[in-house]
């Protein structure tokens, strides 16, 4: 079976790889692009790239904003 990028560990409750292939029984799964075989992932590699991106952003956004959320609950 093909081996697709997955960096976010376990991925036993997704049904979909980041390319949009469904997971079959014998899909292998890696954060090392190195290791990935799925062509599907290699092609799309600058998209997923760009969403892990835009997703890790809006992370940090919602810290900071939480952040001064607590800062003016303290005054």
């Amino acid at each position: 079976m093909k081996t697709h990028y997955y960096p976010w560990g376990r991925y036993d409750d997704e049904e979909h790889a980041p390319c949009g292939t469904w997971f079959g029984e014998g899909s292998n799964v890696s954060a090392d692009w190195e290791s990935v075989t799925c062509g599907h992932c290699k092609r799309r590699k600058s998209r997923i790239m760009g969403v892990i991106a835009d997703e890790e952003k809006d992370i940090v956004n919602q810290m900071g904003d939480m952040a001064d959320f607590m800062a003016r609950q303290d005054v």
